[in-house]
C-alpha cells in the first residue's frame, strides 16, 4: 500500500517540489529525507527490521498518551497496563543534529507543464522560542492568513498571478522554518517571486501595522477554539502540550502570551527572521526569466 502511495505522487510536482527542497535545505540530515520513505527503501524493509525497531526505539519511557472521553482514569489504568505494559521500561534514544538550511538560492526542475510549483523557504524559529507567537503573527499578516495576508493581496488580488500563495511557520524538534509557496502560470513565475521577495523585504524593514497586528491577534485567539472541538481534537491537544513540553496551564496562559506581544516585537522578530536574499527557491515546470543558481540534488529512489 505504501508502495503504491510512493508511485502515485512521484509525479506529482508539488510533492516533487518539496522533495526537493527538503534535500537542498538539508543534504545531510534526516530532515531532507522523505517521512513516507522511497520506493526502494520501503520495499527492502523486512518483518525483522520492524520487530529489531520496536524493541529498540518504543519505551514506556518515550511513551505519550492522551484521552478524552468518557471514561475516568482507574477504569483507564487497567487498559492501558494491558496495552502498553510490555513494552521496554526504556528506549534508546535518537539522536538527531541541529538543523540549518545549507543556504539559498535558485533550483529549476524543469517539467513540461502549463503551470510551474514553487516552494521557497529559508531558516525559522523553533517552538520554545520566546518568539514564537511574535512570529505566528506576523506570519499571519505575511502570508498565513489567506486573504488578509500581503502575499495575497499583491500576488493574487491585485495582479491575478497565482490562485493561492501563502507562507507558514514550521516547527520541528532541532530547527525551524519560514516557507512557503505559489502555483502559477510559466510566464509569470519570474514576477510572482519578485513580489514575494518584495513582501519579504517590506516585513522585515517595518513588522506589521498595529492595524495587521489586531486583526492576526483576534484570529489568532478567535479560532483557536475550533480546535477543541471533539474529544478527538482535545486528546490531540493534549498530545501537542506533552510532546512539545508546553506544560498543563497552557492553554490558560495561550491567549494572555499572544495579547502580549506588541509591535516592537513583530518588526523585532520580522528583522531577525526574514532575508529576501536567503531564500531557498525550488521551481517545478518550464518558469520563464528564471535563472537557476544551484544545481538539484540527487534524490534517492
Amino acid at each position: 500500500q505504501i508502495l503504491a502511495g510512493l508511485a502515485v505522487v512521484q509525479s506529482d510536482p508539488e510533492r516533487i517540489a518539496g522533495k526537493v527542497w527538503s534535500r537542498a535545505a538539508f543534504p545531510d540530515h534526516p530532515y531532507g529525507r522523505p517521512a513516507e520513505g522511497t520506493e526502494s527503501g520501503v520495499a527492502a524493509v523486512t518483518t525483522d527490521d520492524l520487530r529489531g525497531f520496536v524493541e529498540r526505539r518504543l519505551g514506556r519511557d518515550h511513551l505519550i498518551i492522551s484521552v478524552a472521553g468518557d471514561i475516568t482514569a482507574d477504569e483507564l489504568a487497567p487498559l492501558l497496563d494491558s496495552t502498553f505494559g510490555s513494552l521496554p521500561e526504556h528506549a534508546a534514544p535518537f539522536h538527531l543534529p541541529k538543523a540549518q538550511v545549507a543556504g539559498g538560492g535558485v533550483i529549476v526542475i524543469a517539467e513540461d507543464i502549463p503551470q510551474s510549483t514553487v516552494r521557497f523557504g529559508e531558516n525559522g524559529i523553533k517552538r520554545d522560542d520566546p518568539d514564537y507567537f511574535a512570529a505566528r503573527l506576523l506570519n499571519y499578516t505575511l502570508g498565513g492568513g489567506g486573504f488578509n495576508s500581503r502575499l495575497t493581496e499583491e500576488v493574487r488580488e491585485k495582479r491575478g498571478l497565482a490562485y493561492s500563495v501563502y507562507s507558514y511557520l514550521q516547527t520541528m524538534a532541532r530547527g525551524g522554518l519560514v516557507s512557503g509557496g505559489v502555483g502559477t502560470d510559466n510566464t509569470r513565475v519570474a514576477e510572482s517571486l519578485d513580489l514575494i521577495r518584495g513582501e519579504w523585504r517590506r516585513m522585515a524593514e517595518n513588522g506589521v501595522s498595529a492595524d495587521e497586528l489586531r486583526d492576526s491577534k483576534t484570529y489568532l485567539t478567535g479560532a483557536f477554539p475550533l480546535r477543541l472541538t471533539s474529544t478527538g481534537r482535545i486528546a490531540d491537544m493534549l498530545t501537542t502540550l506533552q510532546y512539545l513540553d508546553l506544560g498543563i496551564d497552557y492553554l490558560d496562559r495561550r491567549e494572555e502570551l499572544i495579547h502580549s506581544v506588541t509591535l516592537d516585537d513583530t518588526r523585532r522578530v520580522a528583522g531577525r527572521l526574514l532575508h529576501a536574499d536567503d531564500l531557498l527557491v525550488v521551481v517545478v515546470g518550464k518558469p520563464e526569466g528564471v535563472t537557476a543558481t544551484r544545481t538539484a540534488p540527487q534524490l534517492d529512489n
